[in-house]
C-alpha cells in the first residue's frame, strides 16, 4: 500500500466515521417529521398518499392500496415514535437506559416495511426510465422514495448499534482471520445469481421492442408500443431499456472480480486506483431495495391475489431472487473489503 493510500484510508475513514455518526440524528429527524405528517393525515389532513390518494396503487399491487387515512396514520405515527426513541438510544439523557440490541431490533422492525412493503414496482420502473432521462413521478411515488430514505436511515442506525469493533487507527472493521476468503466465496455464488436472474426479462423486453411476441401475443406487443407512445417514451429509450439490465449485470460482476476493487490500468486518469467501498455499495444497495420490493409485489399478486402466471409476468418471478442475490453479493463485497485494517 502506498503512502497516499495509507493517508486516505486513515483520514478518509475518520471522515466517514464522523458522517456515519450523524445518521442516527438524521433518522430521528425523519421520524419526527414523517410522524407529524402521519398525525396530520389521521386528523383529516389532505395529501394522504395511500388508498384513495393513490389511484394506481391497486394496479401496481401496492400493499397499502386500500389503506384509510385515520387507521394508517395512527399506525405510522406510532411506528415513527418508536423509531425516534430507538434512534436516540444512548445518545441523550432520556434514552441511555435503552439497550443497544433492543433499540436495533426496533429500528429494523420499523425500517423493514419502509424499505420493502411501501415501495412497489414504480420505484424500479422509474429507476430504469430515469437512467434514460424519463421519469413518471407523482406524489405517491415521491412518498415511496421518502419512506425508503427513512428506512435506510433507520437501518443504518441499527447497523451502527450492532457494528463490529473498529480499529482506532484506520477506523476499519477488525475481523477474524479467513473472513475475507469466506465472504469472497459467498459473494461469488450470490453474484452469479444476481447476474443471471435479470437476463430473461432483458431478452423478453428486447424481443417485444423488435415486435416479436415472446411469451405473449401480437396484440400485447402492439398495446405496449401504444402505451410507450402515449407516455412520450421515444424509441431510443424503449430500445435502451434492455441494455440497462445487461449493463447492470456487468457492473454486478465487479462485486466479486478484481476490477471491482482496483480499476484496470487502461481506465484514463483513474487506472490502478482502488475503488472506494461506498462507490460500489451505495448504488448496489439502492438497486437491491428497489428490486426486492418489486419482486415482493409480483409474488404477492400471484399468491394472494390469485393472478395467473402469464408469459409476460414469468420473468418477474426472478426479481426476488435477483434482489436477494444482489443484496448478499453487496454485503459480501463490503465485508470482504472491510475485513482487514489496511490503513495500519
Amino acid at each position: 500500500m502506498t503512502a497516499a493510500e495509507v493517508v486516505t484510508a486513515r483520514y478518509g475513514g475518520r471522515m466517514v466515521g464522523r458522517l456515519w455518526g450523524l445518521v442516527p440524528y438524521a433518522a430521528a429527524l425523519w421520524c419526527l417529521g414523517y410522524g407529524a405528517l402521519a398525525v396530520y393525515w389521521a386528523s383529516g389532513g389532505a395529501g394522504f398518499p395511500f388508498g384513495a390518494g393513490d389511484p394506481k396503487g391497486m394496479e401496481m399491487g401496492n400493499l397499502l392500496a386500500t389503506a384509510e387515512p385515520r387507521t394508517a396514520g395512527v399506525v405510522i405515527a406510532f411506528g415513527c415514535a418508536a423509531g425516534l426513541v430507538a434512534a436516540l438510544a444512548g445518545r441523550s439523557p432520556w434514552t441511555r437506559w435503552i439497550p443497544h440490541r433492543a433499540a436495533a431490533v426496533v429500528l429494523l422492525v420499523v425500517a423493514a416495511p419502509l424499505l420493502l412493503a411501501i415501495p412497489d414496482v414504480r420505484v424500479l420502473q422509474n429507476m430504469a426510465y430515469g437512467l434514460h432521462g424519463h421519469a413518471l413521478v407523482d406524489w405517491p411515488l415521491t412518498n415511496q422514495l421518502l419512506c425508503a430514505l427513512g428506512g435506510a436511515l433507520l437501518a443504518g442506525t441499527a447497523a451502527s448499534l450492532l457494528r463490529d469493533p473498529r480499529c482506532p487507527r484506520c477506523d476499519r472493521t477488525r475481523a477474524e482471520p479467513g473472513t475475507a476468503a469466506r465472504w469472497a466465496r459467498i459473494g461469488r455464488w450470490a453474484t452469479a445469481v444476481a447476474v443471471v436472474a435479470p437476463l430473461p426479462y432483458a431478452v423478453q423486453r428486447a424481443a417485444w421492442n423488435l415486435g416479436i411476441p415472446l411469451g405473449v401475443d401480437q396484440q400485447f406487443v402492439r398495446g405496449l408500443a401504444a402505451d410507450m407512445a402515449a407516455k412520450g417514451i421515444g424509441p431510443l429509450i424503449e430500445y435502451s431499456l434492455p441494455l440497462s439490465a445487461v449493463g447492470g449485470a456487468l457492473l454486478t460482476l465487479g462485486l466479486s472480480m478484481r476490477w471491482g476493487t482496483v480499476l484496470p490500468g487502461w481506465v484514463p486518469y483513474l487506472g490502478s486506483r482502488r475503488v472506494p467501498v461506498a462507490l460500489a455499495v451505495v448504488p448496489a444497495t439502492v438497486v437491491t431495495v428497489a428490486v426486492i420490493s418489486a419482486g415482493l409485489v409480483i409474488y404477492r399478486l400471484f399468491i394472494f391475489d390469485g393472478l395467473p402466471i402469464t408469459g409476460s409476468g414469468a420473468p418477474g418471478l426472478l426479481w426476488l431472487p435477483w434482489g436477494i442475490g444482489l443484496g448478499l453479493a453487496t454485503l459480501a463485497y463490503h465485508r470482504r473489503r472491510r475485513a482487514t485494517c489496511s490503513g495500519c
